[in-house]
């Protein structure tokens, strides 16, 4: 399960409006005949809603496969690249380098807020080695003064079957190894099935995983016994879970501010006129302001 929004800081005094919409009850608030009733179920909805992430980034840096990792392995409801869903719908926003920033990722990155953002190097199977990857995001982290997680979607999203084990298996027994350059790896007759094989290899894990899955097998560890813990170790080894963490240290800011659109609607409903004696008393039940929020 991704994680939820719901629980407030130590400590704090939840209004009427909150205390009833954290327990999903938000219409109990009303008469059954009120016209204030429709709109606090759709704040209701809005309100316990699963975070909801948007990934950005310049074309071409791996937006697509971050947000199948983000589903698959962290279960967040995603936002993609060309997606029919509105920005103004995300709780955070996650940004895709694939490298060091360009000046068109320093700008788009200043501009997202700065207390619901998170930046990751997505292609770090793509840097040689990890280490590699590492220190570039560190460079990327210094230019952009805020950190920079290194993350391999690819590797996140590895789903081998057991046909593709077997092969991993049998170049592993006859001492196969992964060459330096990627493109000496597709042997074999254009179009036979070893070299289909390799192709979807090498578009699925690409060089670096490819060369860890080797290794893997080749250990006889026990992390590659089979194709479901191989396919686990080469997630584990993507990155991905390093973003749970600071993913949960979001969620209090997205709360304040689903607090304050929650507010906000019923602010909106009783200037229509819709119950206006009852939204204005629910109001005043307790005010958050954004420097709360913030803080």
């Amino acid at each position: 399960m991704g994680p939820t929004v719901t629980s407030g800081p130590p400590g704090h005094a939840p209004d009427v409006l909150t205390r009833a919409a954290d327990a999903g009850r938000l219409e109990s608030l009303v008469e059954a005949g009120s016209p204030l009733r429709s709109t606090l179920e759709i704040a209701g909805r809005r309100y316990l809603a699963p975070l909801h992430v948007q990934v950005l980034g310049r074309d071409g840096v791996g937006r697509d496969t971050m947000a199948r990792a983000l589903r698959e392995r962290l279960s967040l409801s995603v936002i993609g690249p060309g997606e029919n869903d509105s920005a103004a719908d995300a709780d955070l926003w996650l940004y895709v380098l694939a490298g060091l920033p360009r000046r068109a990722d320093v700008g788009a990155v200043r501009r997202l807020p700065a207390d619901r953002r998170i930046v990751v190097l997505g292609k770090a199977d793509t840097h040689g080695d990890w280490d590699t990857a590492v220190q570039i995001a560190a460079k990327a982290a210094d230019v952009l003064r805020t950190r920079v997680f290194t993350v391999s979607a690819l590797l996140a999203c590895a789903d081998l079957d057991d046909d593709e084990f077997a092969q991993l298996r049998a170049w592993v027994a006859d001492g196969v190894e992964m060459p330096s350059m990627a493109g000496r790896f597709l042997s074999g007759p254009p179009g036979s099935a070893a070299r289909q094989m390799r192709v979807g290899l090498l578009r699925r894990l690409d060089q670096f995983g490819i060369d860890l899955a080797l290794a893997l097998i080749g250990s006889g560890s026990p992390a590659a016994a089979d194709v479901e813990a191989l396919n686990r170790s080469l997630q584990a080894a993507s990155g991905i879970a390093d973003l749970v963490e600071p993913i949960r240290g979001h969620i209090g800011v997205v709360r304040g501010w689903r607090q304050i659109e929650l507010r906000a609607a019923v602010e909106r409903a009783a200037a229509a006129g819709l119950d206006r004696d009852t939204a204005e008393a629910l109001l005043a039940g307790g005010h958050i302001t954004t420097a709360e929020v913030a803080s």
